[in-house]
């Protein structure tokens, strides 16, 4: 979809010759040549990308169209087009809300680059507004979800807020980056979504699974990282959920990777599920001691874990209040996924 720009100039040459260039480079474009038209069109329902306007104007003049403007819409770039080099006018226009300004005459090729940045600085504006509406929302739609799944089998009730807990612990105390921690507690509380299409029977059983049962259940990674194609915002996370029953030596599912071509956050999110369900147990497993699961962390380092992220696990398995509380099987506290 191309960007509309809106000219607003009294000289119908120069209004000509912008929107000929304009036209020329792609651009839909509005002309006008006052500045109370050009407040009418900005007040209509036409979606308008980028403003310039030439400084003087009869009625409203540049400045105070550029002003109304900025008002109007905060994120609409204004470029303030004057026949004047001095200093004080770019002062003016930018204290006005103007994002640049041309000095003319200028060049269609420099016409073109200052538009074209507009438009993309215009594109940026509403792709963080989008953000900022759209990661709130998936938050819900994400806990929402997990509680679906949770909701299937008593047993693990509260088991994603604890991984959500645990493994941003662990991020946090390998020094990751706060975006692929938001990654990584997202890809925590979705790592088993994929567990909604596996039938009860297979889910609940409480003793040892058929060789056909465990094919179904070992397709839940692949089968959760397919639910949540289409969402770029889960893009890094659908890794963790695809891989976190992948193991250090290559012997896990449903790729085989090794090593580090597992993601660190499948990586994290391996420890903390193996913990969890070691402290709280399921049917076909009792519950452990905070001790023995400690130990058999330690024993599988560098097979089924990661040894750094073992080790981290280790170090402020003792340490740490909210990791000591988990231990003991108490909830987690709840984390802000997006945060």
């Amino acid at each position: 979809m191309s960007s509309t720009v809106l000219v607003v100039d009294d000289d119908p040459t120069v209004r000509k010759f912008m929107r000929l260039s304009l036209e020329h480079d792609g651009f839909d474009v509005l002309t006008c040549g006052d500045g109370a038209q050009a407040v009418s069109l900005l007040a209509s329902e036409t979606h308008i990308d980028v403003l310039l306007s030439d400084y003087h104007l009869p009625g409203v003049n540049g400045l105070e169209l550029v002003a109304v403007a900025h008002r109007m819409d905060p994120g609409l770039p204004s470029i303030m087009v004057t026949g004047s080099a001095e200093f004080d006018v770019a002062v003016k226009a930018m204290s006005a809300g103007a994002i640049g300004y041309l000095v003319k005459p200028f060049t269609r090729d420099l016409l073109r680059i200052t538009v074209s940045r507009a438009c993309e600085r215009r594109r940026l504006s509403e792709d963080a507004i989008r953000l900022r509406m759209v990661v709130p929302m998936l938050e819900r739609f994400t806990m929402m979800l997990a509680d679906v799944v949770e909701a299937r089998d008593i047993e693990t009730h509260a088991h994603c807020r604890r991984l959500v807990a645990m493994s941003d612990r662990i991020a946090e105390a390998m020094a990751i980056p706060e975006g692929e921690r938001h990654s990584i507690r997202l890809g925590a509380c979705l790592h088993d979504v994929g567990k909604i299409a596996v039938p009860d029977a297979i889910l609940h059983k409480a003793g040892p699974l058929e060789p056909h049962e465990w094919e179904t259940m070992r397709s839940h990674p692949e089968l959760g990282a397919s639910l949540m194609e289409g969402v770029e915002q889960w893009r890094k996370a659908r890794t963790i959920v695809r891989h976190h029953h992948e193991r250090f030596d290559g012997s896990g599912y449903p790729d085989r990777l090794a090593g580090q071509d597992i993601p660190i956050g499948a990586r994290i999110v391996a420890v903390s599920d193996a913990v969890d369900v070691m402290i709280n147990g399921r049917p076909y497993s009792p519950p452990r001691s905070p001790e023995h699961v400690i130990e058999e962390v330690r024993a599988h380092r560098g097979r089924q874990f990661d040894p750094e992220v073992a080790d981290v696990f280790l170090t402020i398995a003792g340490s740490d209040p909210m990791m000591e509380q988990v231990l003991r099987g108490y909830a987690a506290p709840m984390l802000s996924l997006t945060a």
